[in-house]
């Protein structure tokens, strides 16, 4: 939807550059500020992207998504999804709800498949 974007700040780089392994001295000198990376180090799937992409996907995943509401300021968004072949999407919430004090909603995404898949691109939609 138009109205909905995958927002990324300087916050969300450092993440992901922490879920990636580089060390903290390089993202310290390159985001200009002291930089401690969590143990264990987020989850590069975590990333506030709208495509999804898990590799070797053999066992249930749960990835994590914030939409920034850019539509009329009071909003409902339905998740509609379109999964793989032989793979189940869960979303939760189901339903956004933006209004006057709500601009950012997050929602979790759970993957699994009944066969582990190694070969080759799935693809499927998760829109709203």
């Amino acid at each position: 939807n138009p109205g909905l974007v995958y927002d990324l700040g300087l916050e969300d780089y450092v993440l992901y550059m922490c879920s990636v392994g580089y060390n903290e001295s390089a993202i310290s000198q390159l985001v200009g500020r002291t930089t401690v990376c969590s143990n264990p180090r987020p989850s590069v799937l975590d990333f506030n992207l709208p495509s999804i992409t898990i590799p070797n996907l053999n066992e249930e995943v749960t990835l994590t998504r914030t939409l920034t509401n850019v539509g009329p300021l009071n909003s409902v968004y339905r998740v509609a999804v379109e999964p793989p072949l032989g793979v189940q999407v869960t979303v939760t919430p189901e339903t956004l709800v933006f209004d006057s004090t709500t601009k950012r909603v997050s929602f979790k995404v759970r993957v699994s498949t009944t066969h582990k898949i190694n070969t080759g691109y799935y693809f499927g939609s998760l829109t709203w």
